[in-house]
């Protein structure tokens, strides 16, 4: 089967990389479990073979009975058919059993690379090189694919040196490289790819790409003492470096800025720049940390504290099963805020009335973790009144700190981190080559040098530089922060001159003997770390001084968008700040990586290291500028939150949670100066209003309240102001997504007030509405319906005034009015709503609108029996959601689920709950997991499978206790009704040791039961029938 560009095919499957389908040229709807994918790629596989069902069923549930495993098959393989549409007719039955793919006059990557490689032509291993286009199937974790993407790997490899091979005896050195780069690619580990390509590097003229690639492959060894490069590739190595050393130094290649690690469970960021040196001091902190279960790095900043703590985690985290996290302090404020910082790095939310120090001891109580908590010394008393406690109540917790000074507390294991190892120029090797090896053996010289190759390609250590690097080296005590700054020089200065600088900056610190300590100084060594900053920063020019400062007012790092909006100004334009930044960088004072989701991860973000930054801020607040500059950073992230806020609910609110989530300690910093400014009181209370929609996202409903009342209870913040209004209505809405109505209704009518005040219609009738709901909510209805009726009298009067034109509006005072008639169990009136807001929505093609337009509609259709027209309603929702890409396709999804349920089609209403559980965990969605796991338990409840349903309800309680998310009160009653018959089925006794044996789960383990696990299964089974 060969593919050909130029006569595009009726049906095309691509199965290497991320799958994907095209029938006539596009994409069809995506079906609604990844299970109907992974059906057709095993059909593929074996195209126009038959396939056992029974088979397919097995491979697609192993861990599930046989009879629910083809049980199971049935919706899958329906819902592939809807798929494929008019391409459906290529999945045949032969035989009842059996299914088979026909390919005939289609284009599927996989078949044509397999029919290639049988071949075994060059040409034919060309084409399959080419095919290959990543991992077969590229994110299925499916037990069967791990065989299959094995082999064609391995194909694809062999293909790959033969053509390599072949191009090499062709002297086609620049086709051997791109083969040989390839599969040094797909095999890493593999001696025969890398020598390849170091021979062919070689004779292409690059001998240091070629050197480099044998540098690196013993990089990717070092973590494994009994690995290493063979003899054949330590012989080649040898022979050309001996080479290298007789011809000038080539340019150097470019060196990918971010190394490729094996992936860690946890978070540990990585670093931009390789360690240097360190080997003894990992070793030995990894083994204080095996005994003690809290060791404290100490030591001045810039010694490498934070470097020496990430190598020390990455080397000890596969002894911890649930992973190593960095919770880095440096932005915090606030010693109140550290337990919330851990708290948002492992993922765990706030839950109403219950400190964040009790959450974090119950989820870290059974597990075997690395906490890494950097930066700690600003902070030292309530890291220590969170650390002493998590130790004592967490058997398998181990907790590495760094700081400049120890927590002193009992257990602690204090260890210093020394300098860099630093060479004495007085007692060098006379002889040159012995004296030049000798010095790269000390690790302050290979920092400098390499550091100095990223900013002057073909440096290198010679006997004419050998002796002031030295003096570099030693003058600046082996400090690591301080010699990447000097070594940043080497592009505009020789080493002689930094030497000289730098002696001239280091002698005022000291008295005329050099040897007497000054009264109230620092330490030598923080002196020497400042005397550096000193000097780099006078060596910088103007604008590069002006921008360094400004930056500084950033915590946690800046986009270049941040930068250009808030630093630029008198002194340096908005033009210039990407030249002037791409400087600093250049110079070490700042560093760039990616942006901390994928949403940002283009663009990338800036940051500091720690001490660069209190220096620059130090030269901001000395040079006047501070309160300006902290005004310009507060009004950025105001109108960020503000712009999150506005889009909220139009576009997917999922990206703007990202987006807000990596501006967190940005958002934190603008809060703080809001409170701190004379003149932040209607910024404060803007900034805080803004942001509940996110808090209500993160579940963070405590925290979003008290920033809300902070903000509102400033003296200078009671004018009766349309934003006053909106905060409180915000402080409202988030008390009643707590539950707490009697201060939800309290705000609701405070804000309500202030609205009538000033006569804004829609405000007022939006809070009458929200007021409607609290009195419902607490069984209220006469005052509940009157909140109603007002509300909707407003929004007709509204409508009737509106313009012909005015279409967006219409839509929402449309949507608004469906609600109310909803809430008021009004459905004939809230389907004509509905429907003439769809057909607003439809008129302006807005798909987004139209989609969410129509779940609501198929809600009421639901109610009003008519279920066909509701699952039509949703399914189209779903489409369009996902053709979007936006998360609320859950809505649809959940709907749909329930919809098949209630017309006892399990297995569908199962694939769908399924579905939604595995977009949860992807998405962190945890309150829509929690409702996934309470469908799943649903449907065991319908099957007989009373205690299976109890424990994912005790799992699913517990997650919801975890996070402060109640059940929705429309769902109360329905699960009232499931638990009360599920007890009844089981007794009180079985009944609550069920629930508590699901309370028990993790959200991991919660998952695999709802999807079959067989183990956790069997554990419970023999746990029921021994008791």
């Amino acid at each position: 089967m060969t593919i050909s560009a130029a006569t595009p095919q009726p049906f095309r499957l691509t199965l290497f990389g991320p799958m994907r389908i095209a029938v006539e040229g596009k994409a069809p709807a995506g079906p609604r479990s990844r299970k109907a994918l992974w059906l057709l790629a095993l059909l593929t596989l074996r195209h126009g073979r038959p396939v056992d069902r029974a088979w397919l069923a097995e491979t697609l549930w192993p861990d599930t009975d046989p009879g629910q495993a083809l049980a199971n098959l049935r919706p899958v393989l329906s819902d592939l058919r809807r798929t494929l549409a008019s391409e459906a007719p290529r999945l045949q039955s032969p035989k009842r059993h059996t299914l088979v793919l026909d390919l005939t006059g289609a284009q599927a990557d996989v078949a044509a690379f397999d029919a290639a490689i049988s071949d075994g032509a060059p040409a034919s291993l060309a084409q399959a090189a080419a095919l290959y286009g990543g991992p077969l199937l590229e994110g299925c974790s499916e037990e069967w694919i791990e065989a299959e993407r094995k082999t064609r790997e391995q194909n694809c490899l062999r293909a790959l040196l033969t053509l390599a091979e072949a191009a090499m005896t062709a002297r086609d050195t620049d086709s051997a490289v791109r083969y040989y780069r390839r599969a040094v690619d797909l095999a890493p580990w593999r001696d025969e790819a890398r020598r390849g390509l170091m021979e062919a590097l070689a004779q292409s003229g690059d001998t240091n790409a070629a050197l480099e690639v044998y540098r690196n492959f013993t990089q990717l060894l070092r973590d494994d003492p009994r690995a290493a490069p063979d003899k054949k590739s330590a012989a080649l190595y040898m022979r050309l470096r001996a080479s290298a050393r007789k011809q000038p130094r080539p340019q150097d290649p470019p060196a990918a800025s971010w190394e490729q690690k094996p992936s860690i469970s946890g978070y540990l960021p990585h670093a931009p720049t390789d360690l240097i040196g360190r080997e003894e001091e990992i070793r030995e902190v990894a083994a204080r940390l095996r005994r003690s279960r809290l060791v404290t790095l100490v030591g001045p900043g810039g010694i490498g504290k934070t470097r020496l703590a990430l190598a020390v985690a990455r080397e000890a985290a596969p002894e911890h099963a649930d992973g190593a996290w960095l919770v880095a302090l440096d932005a915090l404020s606030d010693g109140r805020q550290v337990a919330a910082q851990i708290a948002g790095v492992l993922g765990l939310k706030e839950e109403p009335e219950r400190p964040l120090l009790q959450s974090l001891t119950e989820r870290l109580r059974a597990q075997r973790l690395l906490l890494v908590l950097d930066n700690c010394e600003h902070v030292l008393e309530s890291c220590a009144q969170i650390v002493w406690p998590l130790l004592r109540d967490c058997p398998g917790l181990h907790i590495l700190i760094t700081s400049r000074e120890a927590l002193k507390i009992a257990g602690e294991t204090e260890w210093t981190v020394p300098s860099l190892t630093a060479p004495n120029s007085d007692h060098l090797p006379m002889e040159r080559a012995t004296r030049l090896r000798t010095l790269m053996g000390y690790e302050s010289v290979q920092l400098f040098v390499e550091r100095a190759q990223e900013v002057q390609n073909g440096f290198q250590l010679t006997d004419d530089n050998a002796l002031p690097i030295v003096q570099i080296c030693a003058r600046l005590e082996g400090l690591p922060l301080a010699i990447e700054l000097a070594a940043a020089w080497v592009r505009a200065m020789t080493t002689e001159q930094i030497a000289a600088r730098l002696d001239d900056r280091l002698a005022l610190l000291n008295h005329v003997d050099g040897q007497v300590e000054r009264a109230g100084q620092p330490p030598p060594r923080q002196q020497t770390l400042r005397a550096t900053l000193d000097w780099s920063y006078d060596l910088l020019s103007d604008a590069e001084r002006v921008l360094l400062r400004r930056l500084s007012v950033f915590a946690g790092g800046w986009s270049l968008e941040a930068a250009e909006r808030v630093c630029a100004g008198p002194d340096i334009t908005s033009a210039q700040v990407l030249d002037v930044m791409i400087s600093l960088l250049d110079k070490s004072f700042i560093a760039f990586g990616p942006g901390a989701n994928e949403d940002q991860e283009a663009a990338g973000r800036y940051r500091f290291l720690e001490m660069t930054r209190q220096y620059a801020r130090e030269r901001l607040a000395a040079n006047g500028e501070q309160e300006d500059l902290r005004t310009r950073h507060r009004d950025f992230f105001l109108e960020l939150a503000e712009d999150a806020y506005a889009q909220w609910w139009r576009v997917d609110e999922g990206k703007w949670r990202r987006r807000l989530e990596s501006e967190r300690d940005n958002l934190r910093t603008a809060l703080d100066w809001s409170d701190q400014d004379p003149q932040g009181a209607e910024a404060g209370v803007r900034l805080a209003n803004a942001l509940f929609p996110a808090r209500s996202g993160w579940s963070e409903y405590r925290e979003g309240r008290a920033l809300l009342r902070r903000a509102l209870s400033r003296a200078d913040a009671q004018h009766l102001t349309t934003h006053r209004a909106k905060a409180l209505f915000g402080e409202a809405f988030l008390a009643q997504c707590q539950g707490d109505y009697e201060a939800a209704r309290t705000l609701f009518e405070q804000s309500l007030s202030i609205f009538r005040e000033l006569g804004d219609t829609l405000p007022i009738a939006g809070t009458l509405g929200s007021l409607g709901d609290v009195a419902r909510h607490q069984g209220d209805h006469a005052p509940a319906h009157a909140f109603y009726t007002e509300a909707q009298t407003l929004y007709e009067e509204y409508l009737r005034i509106l313009g012909a034109e005015d279409r967006t509006a219409k839509t929402s005072i449309l949507n608004y009015l469906g609600i109310l008639a909803y809430n008021q169990h009004d459905y004939a009136s809230a389907r004509r709503w509905g429907e003439q807001c769809l057909d607003l929505h439809r008129a302006q093609d807005d798909r987004l609108g139209c989609a969410t337009e129509l779940n609501n509609l198929g809600n009421l259709d639901r109610e009003l029996g008519d279920q066909a027209l509701a699952f039509a309603r949703y399914e189209e929702s779903f489409r369009l959601f996902r053709a979007l890409d936006d998360q609320r396709m859950l809505l649809p999804l959940k709907n749909l689920a329930r919809t098949m349920c209630s017309q006892g089609d399990l297995a569908a209403a199962r694939a769908y709950y399924e579905e939604i559980m595995i977009l949860c965990q992807e998405w962190g969605d945890k309150a829509t997991f929690a409702n996934g796991l309470e469908g799943i338990a649903a449907v065991l409840l319908a099957q007989d499978e009373a205690a299976k349903a109890v424990r994912l309800w005790g799992a699913s309680q517990s997650l919801r206790d975890s996070i402060g998310v109640p059940i929705p009160p429309d769902e109360q009653k329905e699960r009232d009704r499931q638990i009360e018959q599920s007890r009844q089925a089981l007794g009180d006794a079985a009944f609550d040791a069920a629930w508590d044996k699901g309370r028990d789960l993790t959200s991991e383990q919660a998952i695999a039961y709802a999807l079959g696990d067989a183990e956790i299964d069997a554990v419970f089974t023999q746990e029921s029938l021994a008791s």
